[in-house]
């Protein structure tokens, strides 16, 4: 039997790790849901996992540099939720990419939840990922993510080397090539646009192509991405169900 000293010191990194994940997570960490509320979902949730970890676990995490195991297990958590945060974050890009295109871009508007700017159809797109991302369960998902990150990763185990800052690195550049790949429909169908306006500009100099190319290529876009809307649940739901993936992948580069 442990002590309570002991108990009390692993509850508390348990704490740590699972807090520092809400503060990243997508949803969970809305910048308008207030630290206090943040702090006591993590010690619910603490609550509820603690009793799951093995006395194996719970030995192995005793050991060590308390302080330098509290930053590890801080640094994992802000990781797992920074790395779910990266699949909403390329569908957001992604909108963002078809507005540059379809002349949308200075239209920006301020997100207040992210405290950054973003555009009309980027912040569409976040709206319509958040809702999907709870239509299947996405939420759960993360819990159960985070509850399997102590089989994988015991208390006080963590392991930061080279190899996961390059895994991170490798999902970081991942998600930017998905968002193009997401909006390169209408890019394309921008792209084709661009040149035909060429095309008639030199044929008929008399026509202003510069004010007719605006609400042309907005045009084409926001008909473009009608049709392709149906194809995009689908594209967004083989990102969410990849989300786990990611997430073992990175709890796999920690392991020791």
């Amino acid at each position: 039997m442990m002590s309570y000293l002991a108990q009390a010191e692993i509850f508390f990194l348990a704490l740590v790790r699972i807090t520092s994940f809400f503060i990243t997570a997508p949803f969970f960490g809305i910048r308008g849901v207030p630290s206090l509320a943040k702090l006591a979902l993590g010690f619910i949730v603490t609550v509820l996992l603690f009793p799951l970890m093995s006395a194996v676990q719970l030995s192995d995490a005793a050991s060590g540099a308390y302080v330098l195991a509290v930053i590890k297990e801080a640094l994992l958590g802000l990781s797992m939720g920074f790395l779910a945060t990266l699949i909403i974050s390329a569908i957001q890009v992604a909108g963002q990419f078809m507005d540059l295109h379809m002349g949308l871009a200075m239209s920006g508007i301020f997100d207040p939840q992210n405290a950054t700017n973003t555009t009309v159809v980027g912040r569409f797109f976040y709206v319509m990922a958040l809702l999907l991302f709870f239509q299947l369960d996405g939420h759960h998902s993360l819990l159960l993510a985070l509850q399997a990150s102590f089989r994988y990763l015991p208390l006080g185990e963590v392991v930061f080397d080279g190899s996961m800052v390059w895994a991170v690195v490798k999902l970081f550049t991942a998600m930017f090539a998905l968002a193009m790949r997401i909006a390169l429909p209408v890019i394309a169908v921008l792209l084709v646009s661009d040149l035909a306006l060429c095309l008639v500009a030199r044929t008929v100099p008399q026509l202003n192509v510069f004010i007719l190319g605006f609400p042309l290529k907005a045009g084409l876009g926001v008909l473009t991405l009608i049709v392709i809307f149906p194809l995009l649940f689908t594209v967004f739901i083989n990102i969410f169900s990849q989300m786990e993936q990611d997430l073992a992948l990175l709890l796999r580069g920690l392991s020791p």
